[in-house]
């Protein structure tokens, strides 16, 4: 290195120094918290909104703090370990495990297929934690319902079934209750939003959980928990749910669909109907169920009683005009006049026990109400039979039925029958439309309303009588 400049070139050099100033005072110190900052240890309210404050008039980096109850933790900065880049693939090659498998464990949100329940519920993964647990499994709520004890009252029954546990938000962290959830041997925690809308949970406290941890939206989840609260038995799988605008991998007209194979298998096999046991002569009159509504408990024992106006749609009343006769029954309402979700509320608000539709021709359909948020005060069964259903029902008056859930019965079933009631799905030949009523005919031998539509569609197309059966062709 060059030698250091002599005193006669420093002082040619460098230039004469400002005259001496008293410094700037010194930042005051960081407020002392009246308790130890140590992480996840709590911190008061006010100390921690004083600490916050300080460290940015510094220039530094605020603490993380989270409030629980009136407490305050000061909690680490950490990632999420939800994967941005992986929400954005295809969907994966049909009969690749991998690459199914990869999907399932990176997507961010996805629905609870409950069995018998009316509708899906969307759930959103927290930051934290792993990947929903695959199958059918039991749901149980926690005990206490915020599953803030390290170890659940119930953790018994949930290690034995290997349960979805549902808790409340609140009380305790996030973290905290996924690591007393899974301390109780649970396979996965639901939690259930306590304010309007949904969120991917934080969880900087347990980062690196060893369990499933997600939410679902707050009134969704209440009608779940009323549901088990008055001791229903559900039995849910959490499906992944894989989008693509557009796919080069997979032939399908789906924008969203199940990960794998298996969760699609599960989300097609859900039960959305059944029949009416105990009608004259035993006949097996369907049922399908509302997309609003609650699960029908299928062991249940239900008296008739018919609504007063027989379509419900008395104006100006948000009652039945005989409430007190509806009151703990299934109600039988006549279809049309009002909205659906209209008759299912007066039911509802005359302390109903379930709501029936009678469709007002030989088809079964899913009701529903839009937006599906509105339907969500139902906490009744609500189903349609058709109109074959409804005349069988009108000589139940008193008496007692129940509903057995069928896999048989379906929304996709009906939709064919449909097509053979309005003549769209016969064949054009004539010869060709009798083999079409004897395999029909043969295909729905156990169902009358099936049987009576297909009937009908056949006289309708055919312009003449209706074959008996066995004599078809």
């Amino acid at each position: 290195p060059p030698p250091p400049p002599s005193a006669m070139q420093r002082s040619m050099t460098t230039p004469t120094p400002p005259p001496l100033q008293s410094p700037p005072p010194l930042p005051s110190p960081l407020p002392s918290l009246s308790v130890t900052t140590k992480l996840f240890e709590p911190v008061d309210a006010e100390d921690a909104e004083q600490h916050i404050k300080a460290a940015q008039e510094h220039g530094d980096a605020a603490p993380n703090y989270f409030q629980v109850g009136e407490e305050m933790l000061m909690l680490p900065e950490v990632f999420s370990n939800l994967d941005d880049a992986a929400v954005k693939q295809d969907f994966p090659h049909e009969g690749n495990a991998a690459e199914e498998e990869a999907s399932r464990s990176s997507r961010w949100w996805g629905r609870l297929y409950i069995d018998g329940w009316p509708q899906t519920v969307q759930y959103m993964r927290a930051h934290f934690g792993e990947p929903p647990p695959a199958g059918l499994r039991p749901m149980i709520l926690a005990d206490p319902p915020d599953a803030c004890a390290a170890v659940l009252n119930n953790a018994e029954e949930i290690k034995k079934y290997d349960a979805i546990v549902v808790a409340k938000r609140g009380t305790c962290t996030f973290g905290t209750k996924g690591k007393n959830v899974l301390a109780s041997g649970g396979a996965a925690l639901v939690i259930v939003n306590n304010e309007p809308g949904n969120m991917h949970a934080p969880g900087p406290d347990a980062h690196d959980l060893k369990l499933s941890v997600s939410m679902v939206a707050e009134d969704e989840g209440n009608l779940l928990i009323s549901s088990m609260e008055k001791g229903m038995a559900l039995m849910a799988a959490m499906v992944p749910i894989h989008c693509a605008a557009q796919s080069e991998t997979v032939k399908t007209m789906e924008l969203c669909r199940g990960s794998t194979e298996a969760d699609r298998a599960i989300a097609n096999s859900i039960i959305e109907g059944g029949w009416v046991k105990g009608l004259p002569g035993d006949a097996k009159h369907e049922y399908l169920q509302a997309t609003f509504g609650t699960k029908i408990p299928t062991a249940k024992k239900y008296e008739i009683v018919h609504a007063s106006p027989p379509n419900a749609c008395n104006e100006g009343s948000e009652l039945l005009d005989n409430a007190e006769q509806v009151a703990g029954k299934a109600v039988v309402i006549e279809r049309g006049g009002c909205q659906f979700l209209e008759k299912a509320m007066k039911a509802w608000s005359s302390n109903a026990s379930m709501v029936i539709i009678v469709n007002s021709e030989t088809s079964i359909n899913r009701y529903g109400c839009e937006p599906r948020w509105k339907g969500l005060k139902v906490d009744i069964p609500a189903l349609m039979v058709t109109d074959k259903g409804g005349e069988a029902l009108k000589l139940m008056k008193g008496k007692i039925v129940e509903f057995p859930a069928s896999p048989k019965v379906r929304k996709d079933t009906w939709l064919k029958i449909d097509s053979y009631r309005d003549t769209t799905g016969w064949a054009k030949k004539k010869s060709e439309q009798k083999m079409q009523l004897k395999q029909l005919r043969a295909e729905h031998a156990e169902w009358p309303d099936r049987i009576a539509a297909i009937n009908m569609g056949y006289g309708l197309k055919t312009d003449g009588p209706v074959p008996p059966h066995g004599e078809e062709l």
